[in-house]
């Protein structure tokens, strides 16, 4: 910076040297006395406080307690010898002793004292609650302040001293370390001034001037950098105020079409701005104005109190009380008023408070639901009528459904009587031929038995003899093993009866059980022209209930013939029986038929379902399988089958079965 004229004229420009050196005595030099100033000013307050202040207010307190009783009997003498006892001190100025009407009582003062500044302390002296006098003790810091001046003087020579010393060792030191490698910066310096940026800076120095050369190489490099970024900067700087520009254009573009949205949204909205207890209405778009019938301009700056569209004010003060509380509002329904036709509307009121350049602002939508509030009304009374008639309904369909259980239970009674119907023709059938074959042999017999009469009467040969034995024995032959084979039917047909017209719980073998059951079924299964076969091996004894199982097998047995073999010349049913891992029985009765559609497989056991309905199907066969093998047997049931594959039955069942209450047996007198 170029100087006046005028100051060099007055201050002539150094040398850096000289500069520098002038810097570093100043530098020693004003500290030092700024250190030994603020040394001797904390010094001498240190000390008066402590050898002037502290004892006189020490010597104010004792004298004011001491005088009081002096004062009060006016005795002079030991207020005089307790003065004189304070002034010993050299310090103490004066003691002043003064009554309560002003009058000196004692006065002491040291003449040995030149004038100089001085501190007081003065005390009002109490007696029994009664101030008798005042107290007043002068104290100089002449003497600290002596002290302080010497200790000053020989602190200044100490620092002239130190000065003189410090410009003979820094003189050649500065000049060596410092001066000689500034000037060699200087010409690098002027070298980077010039551009020569090139060319790298060589600093020999390990000390600051080192360090101090390497910075300005460093300085150089990165000089170097930002002038090869400089463009690059520049070049980012235009990128970015063009897109800046661009934004701001977007963000304008984006508030007019937030603003045309708004004011073009058919549900009729307001923009508030919250105060402290109260809203001031800041925006309005068409459809709030096409509601309320009040314009934008008269809404603007209003509110819904002053504007009258709220019918009753007590629901406002409410809405703005859950707004506060909330921060939104929702679906909150209120009675308004049109602005001009004071015509009542029932809005639905949705709101939420939102903060905008700092301040609260409210966005409510207004919802004018009154159509639907009236439709709403009727689909109540609707409801309520319907409710009626659907109690009406309901009894009827109750009536029905006892009804239909009533049939279910008849049906399920005729189903059972029908397969006792089938016992019983097929114990006809089957000891229909044993009993023919002996009738047929009794009646030989009986003409053999006349032959033999006539032929005694006539003369009996030897030989007619020996062919009647031997025709008798032939004939009782047949006749037993005929009769035993009625008998064995019999019983056979005798127990399979008992089973399925009662429920006695008994132990059995299972193949021995199902061969009886599949022996009743012989007239059906050979009518039928398919194949029954029984795959049980022997020894699997059940403790359960044969009635229940026997049912059970002829109800699926009979259902394969029914539905399974449409089409089908030959077809067989395999009755097979397995002990799983826990040890209960796995049956199956699977068949080789047509199978059963997917579509049907979810409904097979549901009752009434058939597909044979007026065809001799009840749509009960299965129901009761279910029934029986998931209550009575306490076992489990599922089918599985692929259309063209056939059908198997899987049934689980524990081989102690458990105890389960039947309702009303069926009398066993049925089976006698």
């Amino acid at each position: 910076m170029p100087q006046p004229a005028g100051f060099a004229a007055r201050f002539p420009v150094l040398s850096l040297r000289q500069t520098l050196m002038l810097g570093v005595a100043l530098g020693i030099l004003l500290p030092a006395l700024f250190l030994a100033y603020f040394q001797v000013t904390a010094k001498l307050q240190t000390e008066v406080a402590l050898r002037v202040e502290a004892p006189m207010r020490q010597y104010a307190e004792v004298l004011s307690r001491g005088m009081a009783v002096a004062v009060w009997n006016l005795d002079r003498g030991v207020a005089s010898e307790l003065v004189d006892a304070v002034m010993r001190n050299p310090d103490v100025v004066s003691v002043t002793v003064t009554d309560e009407f002003q009058d000196v009582f004692v006065r002491k003062h040291n003449d040995n004292l030149s004038p100089g500044a001085t501190l007081s302390d003065q005390r009002d002296i109490i007696y029994n609650g009664t101030r008798v006098g005042r107290l007043t003790v002068e104290m100089t810091s002449q003497r600290i302040e002596r002290e302080l001046r010497q200790d000053l003087l020989r602190f200044a020579l100490a620092l002239v001293l130190q000065m003189a010393l410090a410009f003979l060792v820094i003189w050649p030191l500065f000049n060596r370390r410092v001066l000689k490698p500034l000037l060699e910066l200087r010409e690098d310096a002027r070298r980077l001034a010039r551009g020569e940026l090139a060319l790298p800076l060589s600093p020999q120095r390990k000390d600051e001037m080192g360090e101090l050369g390497h910075a300005l190489d460093t300085m150089r490099m990165d000089l170097a950098a930002l002038m090869a970024e400089r463009e690059q900067k520049t070049q980012a700087l235009q990128q970015e105020l063009t897109e800046r520009a661009r934004t701001e254009e977007a963000l304008r573009v984006s508030q007019t079409k937030f603003k045309a949205i708004f004011d073009a949204s058919p549900v009729s909205m307001s923009v508030s701005r919250v105060m402290d207890n109260d809203m001031q209405t800041m925006d309005v778009n068409s459809a709030w104005v096409r509601v309320f019938g009040i314009e934008r301009e008269v809404a603007i700056g209003s509110n819904g109190s002053r504007t009258g569209i709220w019918k009753d004010v007590a629901q406002r003060e409410e809405g703005n009380r859950i707004l506060q509380e909330r921060g939104e509002l929702l679906g909150y329904r209120a009675w308004m008023l049109h602005g001009v036709t004071r015509a009542e509307m029932l809005c639905e009121l949705s709101g939420r408070m939102v903060v905008l350049g700092g301040e609260r602002v409210l966005i409510m939508a207004f919802d004018d639901i009154t159509a639907k509030h009236r439709y709403e009304e009727n689909i109540l009374q609707l409801n309520a009528t319907l409710e009626h008639r659907v109690q009406e309904r309901t009894q009827e369909l109750s009536s029905t459904l006892a009804q239909l259980t009533a049939a279910q239970g008849e049906l399920v009674r005729a189903e059972k009587m029908s397969a006792l119907g089938s016992l019983v023709a097929g114990i006809a059938h089957e000891l229909n031929t044993p009993i023919g074959n002996s009738l047929t042999v009794a009646s030989t017999l009986q003409d053999h038995a006349n032959a033999f009469g006539n032929s005694m009467v006539q003369g009996l040969t030897r030989s007619k003899l020996e062919e009647f034995v031997g025709n008798t024995r032939q004939g009782a032959g047949i006749l037993m093993r005929g009769l035993q084979h009625a008998a064995e039917l019999v019983s056979s047909f005798k127990q399979v009866a008992v089973d399925q017209t009662s429920l006695n719980r008994r132990s059995f073998d299972l193949q021995s059980t199902v061969s009886e059951i599949l022996l009743t079924l012989g007239p059906t299964i050979r009518k039928s022209n398919h194949q029954v076969e029984c795959d049980i091996a022997d020894g699997i004894v059940m403790d359960s209930y044969p009635g229940p199982l026997g049912q059970v097998l002829t109800n699926l047995i009979n259902n394969a013939l029914l539905h399974a073999f449409e089409g089908v010349e030959l077809g067989i049913v395999r009755v097979s029986a397995s002990l799983t891992p826990d040890g209960s029985v796995q049956l199956q009765v699977r068949d080789n038929g047509v199978g059963i559609p997917a579509a049907h497989l979810p409904r097979v056991f549901d009752p009434f379902f058939t597909t044979k309905l007026g065809q001799g199907g009840s749509g009960l066969g299965l129901n009761i399988v279910y029934n029986l093998v998931t209550k009575s047997l306490g076992g489990t049931v599922h089918v599985a089958s692929n259309p063209g594959q056939g059908a198997t039955f899987s049934m689980v069942l524990p081989r102690l079965a458990p105890v389960v209450a039947f309702d009303q047996p069926e009398p066993e007198a049925l089976a006698q």
